[in-house]
């Protein structure tokens, strides 16, 4: 069949950065293809829709933007990948429209089965080698790990993604040429596990060192990483003045006993030793984190204990959660858990903690010049400027001027990188 006009397609992505990741690969595909990118909000042809299945509130947002895209066009071809769609398959094809529910081992032949329904015989095919199309996004997300085998016992992520894979160091460094030829400065490593990233002897501080040689990459930034594997030669490499001074440690709770429980496999106090060894070794890195509130059983005086490990610690930002109970994990059936508003009020003061945290952390850096691309210092933190925007996608130095009481930063711009 040969088509006059190309069938239009639109995505949409929850959860992760490996989730965005993946949908840009199916993009670039698709548009070497010869399909047209859409916004997710107009009447296309085809949506993609990539889940997360983080928590039950993840998965009710996945089957709400499927329902979105049924109402923006009855007749769409819908496809629907990710963990959610890895998990519960069944439930997404009781939705009415839905045309292909993808498993995470099927996932790369998204592009094929999207162009064989739609007859698309006079396409390149999307593995040929085609060049693809820059991305749509300023600083660049390259996937280079997927699945975990930890277990904890809110996450079902190890259930959705079993096993860990890493992907090949010539690949990785393949496709940031490339990426450095769009012209994109920044780059972001993403995994569900990164920091167990292994290809033979190359572990992630060798995969950032070669990462650093790469002509036009400015800046490499990592996405979250667990506690114990922020070792000391991850450390050494993220001296290089190319790796951004920003790493983001999930705490989830600052109490033993709530550790256990969650099975997470550190103390508080091995946290806190983990967080004073990266400082001294890397001045003014920006430490953000994630943190739970309400887990099942945590009493006041566990809640306290978080409270106060995260004041002593300090971070840059804190990214806050009301657990929310996810059929298919251990969490799921412990005993004790904690009532709605109860969970709220600590989600609250836990984010105001985190507010001041964040102010802080923006104010001790007043005066200080640093590189900005995007709206983003290295150390993660995100900034506003006194008069006209530099150029998009450029790095630029900006000086600190200063932060209000709701935590907007404000600097000035200096000169181009």
């Amino acid at each position: 069949m040969v088509f006059m006009k190309m069938p239009t397609i639109a995505y949409h992505t929850l959860g992760c950065k490996v989730n965005q990741y993946e949908t840009e690969k199916i993009r670039e595909a698709l548009e070497r293809a010869g399909f047209e990118t859409t916004a997710f909000s107009s009447r296309s042809d085809a949506y993609v829709i990539n889940t997360c299945s983080v928590t039950s509130i993840a998965d009710s947002k996945s089957r709400a933007a499927i329902r979105r895209t049924l109402k923006l066009n009855p007749d769409a071809y819908v496809v629907v990948a990710g963990c959610y769609a890895q998990l519960e398959p069944d439930q997404i094809r009781t939705i009415e429209g839905v045309g292909l529910v993808v498993a995470h081992e099927e996932k790369d032949n998204i592009p094929e089965r999207i162009i064989a329904h739609f007859g698309c015989t006079d396409t390149h095919h999307p593995t040929s080698g085609g060049r693809p199309r820059p991305r749509m996004r300023t600083r660049a997300v390259v996937k280079v790990q997927d699945g975990c085998d930890q277990f904890c016992a809110y996450c079902v992520i190890p259930y959705a993604r079993v096993g860990k894979t890493s992907r090949p160091l010539n690949d990785v460094l393949d496709e940031l040429r490339l990426l450095a030829e769009f012209g994109y400065k920044e780059i972001v490593f993403a995994g569900i596990r990164l920091g167990s990233y292994e290809d033979g002897d190359i572990r992630l501080p060798q995969l950032i060192e070669h990462a650093t040689r790469i002509d036009g990459i400015e800046r490499i930034r990592l996405s979250s990483i667990e506690p114990w594997e922020v070792g000391n030669e991850l450390l050494d490499t993220m001296i290089h003045p190319k790796v951004c001074r920003h790493l983001h440690i999930p705490l989830q709770s600052g109490d033993d006993d709530t550790l256990r429980r969650m099975n997470r496999p550190y103390t508080a106090s091995d946290y806190l030793g983990i967080i004073e060894r990266v400082r001294a070794r890397i001045d003014g890195i920006g430490i953000t984190t994630d943190v739970i509130a309400g887990f099942p059983g945590e009493t006041d005086g566990e809640f306290n204990n978080t409270c106060a490990l995260i004041e002593l610690v300090d971070f840059s930002r804190l990214h806050v959660f009301r657990y929310s109970p996810r059929p298919g994990t251990r969490a799921a059936a412990l005993p004790g858990h904690i009532d709605a508003h109860a969970k709220k009020l600590r989600a609250q003061t836990l984010i105001e903690i985190g507010r001041r945290a964040m102010i802080r952390f923006a104010s001790s850096q007043i005066g200080n010049t640093l590189e900005v691309l995007a709206g983003l210092t290295d150390n993660y933190i995100e900034v506003a400027f006194a008069g006209d925007a530099p150029p998009k996608g450029e790095i630029v130095r900006a000086r600190i001027d200063g932060v209000d009481e709701k935590g907007a930063v404000q600097a000035v711009l200096i000169s181009n990188f």
